[in-house]
């Protein structure tokens, strides 16, 4: 295994490796969201936390406003950093942005990874049905970050930070909000979609259309919580990634 750190990522040294998770962040996350994720993993599984440009220790790059400019240079990187066996793992954007590093990867021919989950984002081939934000004013953006969650309180009470974060913020809405399905041939690995309980944007019946995406084993599963389960309720979506692993 590779043990050298790149700009995508930061390894943290385990004694052993036999197996490592791509874990993409939801809109404005970034690699915090997965911290910890080793100890509640089966053992040797190395947790891989995407930072996307233009932020955390990449804050000084453009961040990426569409898929394709995100994807190309992530799935070259796994090829060039990863040497065993991998899944990847993504919620609500995060899932989009899984989903279509996969379909990348198969096209320029690389290892693809052994299973996808996919979390928290409504089926590929639906329409975006919330009210576009990436263009509102500061303001209206901000109440706009508010009214969805996510993003903490004391981010957005502060004016200077959030002047900071806003070109970020506003390029993963627009990829969100621009995203169209491209039909391709369905993915050859297994799929695991998580819907949370109480999440409308992305309940049980809006994901089950990730189904058509695999030729392989579809499962889905309902976690307690709202849309950021991820965060909630960390250890049972580790759980229930540990068993395609």
């Amino acid at each position: 295994m590779n043990t050298s750190s790149s700009p995508w990522w930061i390894r943290r040294p385990l004694p052993h490796v036999e197996r490592s998770l791509v874990c993409l962040p939801y809109a404005g996350g970034g690699p915090q969201t997965y911290e910890g994720w080793e100890e509640l993993l089966p053992p040797a599984t190395e947790v891989l936390a995407v930072t996307p440009p233009g932020r955390g220790r990449r804050f000084g790059e453009p961040p990426c406003s569409d898929i394709p400019s995100l994807v190309g240079p992530l799935a070259q990187a796994l090829a060039d950093g990863v040497e065993g066996p991998y899944a990847v793992f993504g919620h609500s954007l995060g899932a989009t942005v899984a989903f279509e590093l996969c379909r990348e990867i198969r096209r320029r021919g690389l290892k693809m990874p052994e299973a996808l989950v996919v979390s928290g984002r409504q089926a590929p081939q639906l329409p975006w049905s919330q009210k576009p934000i990436s263009g509102l004013p500061d303001p209206e953006f901000t109440q706009a970050l508010r009214d969805l969650g996510g993003t903490p309180e004391a981010v957005l009470e502060h004016p200077e930070l959030m002047g900071l974060l806003m070109p970020s913020l506003r390029a993963d809405f627009a990829v969100l909000e621009s995203y169209r399905l491209v039909r391709e041939l369905p993915l050859d690995v297994p799929v695991l979609a998580l819907a949370g309980a109480a999440d409308p944007r992305a309940c049980a019946e809006r994901m089950s259309g990730w189904a058509e995406h695999t030729s392989g084993p579809f499962t889905l599963c309902t976690v307690p919580g709202e849309h950021f389960f991820v965060d909630t309720d960390p250890a049972v979506v580790a759980s229930l990634v540990s068993t395609i692993l």
